[in-house]
């Protein structure tokens, strides 16, 4: 497993990770130079099947499929062999759509926050170029493999264990008040005797063990936001980390892709209006 721990976060910077413009040209080039190797690959490979490899959106769709969905999917099958149940491939619980709905809420201001960022329109000008069904079609195919890989792989290699936890109980014996809406929403669970950081993570609903997991997948999260605007790099570390500690409370990593497939749709939402 220590293997895993140290081959992932590589992984990841080698070749999911797009240094900013502003480092230095040459360190770019070579830090860009394998994934460029294998964008060109693609390339070829979609060329001699007959598929228009031109298009850049299908280029890095394809280039997401097979470095966050195959190849790690792959790895879990043949190396750790794991089944679906233990990297989150799992129904989620009756906390998903209440806790999405209300993540996309409390998340509006700080959408907008970023998308009024002055970086953020040049970013995704070219998004918007591309038309509404080439950007929905590439989001949803490009956020299902990144998710996959952030939160179902990662939240199970680096666990002690290697694998997602036990779902987590849902407990609601709350009286009316503050604390029975709190546990609607999957928080204020019991915490027995524990004290510290342990009675914090069991009052929260996320099972023993998930911490530190928690904060390695919420930080590649956010070095893929590396080279994006500055705001939305900004609000990737947090956000990641709650996108892990959803996927955990939810027992399914598909709870922190709708939630994301959410924001995304309403920043997009925002810009347009913005720009109109």
């Amino acid at each position: 497993m220590w293997a895993a721990r140290v081959c992932i976060p590589i992984y990841v910077l080698w070749f999911i990770v797009v240094p900013p413009k502003w480092l230095d040209p040459e360190l770019r080039s070579l830090w860009r130079g394998p994934q460029l190797w294998v964008h060109n690959v693609i390339g070829h490979v979609l060329s001699v099947v007959g598929i228009d490899a031109r298009p850049q959106f299908l280029r890095v769709g394809a280039y997401y499929v097979l470095l966050s969905l195959v190849l790690p999917g792959t790895g879990c099958l043949l190396f750790r062999r794991s089944r679906p149940l233990d990297t989150g491939w799992r129904k989620p619980n009756r906390l998903l759509f209440r806790i999405v709905g209300c993540g996309v809420v409390v998340s509006l201001p700080f959408l907008f926050w970023m998308v009024r960022s002055p970086a953020f329109a040049p970013y995704y000008r070219q998004y918007v170029e591309a038309g509404a069904a080439t950007v929905l079609t590439y989001y949803v195919g490009v956020l299902f493999c990144e998710h996959f890989f952030f939160e179902g792989v990662m939240l199970a290699a680096f666990r002690v264990d290697g694998r997602w936890p036990d779902p987590p109980a849902l407990v609601q014996d709350a009286r009316p008040g503050w604390r029975r809406i709190a546990q609607w929403f999957g928080v204020a669970q019991p915490t027995g005797s524990t004290r510290g950081l342990q009675r914090a993570t069991r009052w929260l609903g996320i099972p023993d063990g998930c911490l530190g997991a928690m904060f390695l997948s919420g930080a590649l999260f956010g070095l893929v936001h590396w080279g994006k605007a500055g705001r939305e790099f900004l609000l990737a570390f947090p956000g990641g980390v709650f996108l892990a500690a959803l996927a955990y409370r939810c027992n399914s990593w598909h709870a922190p892709y709708l939630l994301h497939a959410g924001t995304v749709t309403a920043a997009a939402v925002m810009f347009l209006l913005a720009r109109s």
